[in-house]
């Protein structure tokens, strides 16, 4: 039987959700203390979330590889182009 990927994708967009749903909350942030060398919360939590986002959609991108293998492998296809792939490539 075919590995599904259901799973899969649900990992990807709770992954995705957690990377871009932060920085929405900006009154959870918008303050000057704690300081982290001199500067404001409100700055260098920023990076911080940036680096947090860029992980997360990092980590997502291979869950998504791994997803899309696995439907191509349920589907019958070995390449990424399709079965015509091989058959083109003759």
């Amino acid at each position: 039987m075919p590995a599904r990927s259901t799973g899969l994708w649900v990992v990807v967009g709770v992954l995705l959700v957690f990377a871009a749903v932060p920085p929405l909350f900006v009154q959870w942030y918008a303050k000057e203390s704690p300081t982290l060398w001199g500067f404001p919360f409100f700055f260098w939590i920023q990076f911080v979330m940036v680096l947090w986002a860029a992980l997360l959609t990092s980590i997502a991108y291979v869950v998504a590889k791994e997803a899309f293998r696995r439907d191509r492998v349920s589907r019958g296809q070995t390449q990424p182009g399709g079965s015509h792939a091989k058959e083109a490539g003759k």
